[in-house]
């Protein structure tokens, strides 16, 4: 899971760079989805977020781009452990975590890593091939 918006102009597109390595390794894998959801819902249309994944390359039914209710959106992430909020100060005026959250089929938070570090990605393939190994 992680949260972005589509006129992110920092950190962004370096965290969807990483996130394409993660796509790559499971896009054949059912037991693996990626939930994206947008801090900026009141820009980033249904529409808007299909031209993004297609820009990306990705398949909607394996990395989900999602949106709602801005206070829905930033209360999820708050249950995440996660921030998110708008700031006019901020570049494209959001501001949120850079983190990826590795969770299991019961929605059981399993490991943060940060959506900019390569080293940190890897971590993340690790322990996801770990966690597709265990038993229920």
């Amino acid at each position: 899971t992680e949260f972005f918006f589509t006129a992110c102009p920092s950190i962004c597109p370096k965290m969807q760079a990483q996130m394409l390595r993660v796509y790559e390794k499971y896009k054949s894998n059912p037991d693996v989805i990626i939930l994206a959801f947008t801090i900026d819902p009141a820009r980033d249309s249904v529409g808007k977020l299909n031209a993004y994944a297609a820009k990306l390359g990705i398949e909607s039914s394996k990395w989900h781009l999602l949106t709602g209710e801005k206070d829905s959106i930033y209360s999820l992430a708050e249950s995440f452990l996660v921030s998110a909020a708008e700031d006019p100060d901020a570049p494209g005026g959001h501001v949120h975590s850079g983190n990826f959250i590795l969770s299991d089929k019961k929605g059981r938070l399993r490991g943060y890593y940060d959506g900019v570090k390569e080293e940190s990605v890897d971590k993340l393939l690790k322990e996801l091939d770990l966690l597709l190994e265990e038993k229920e």
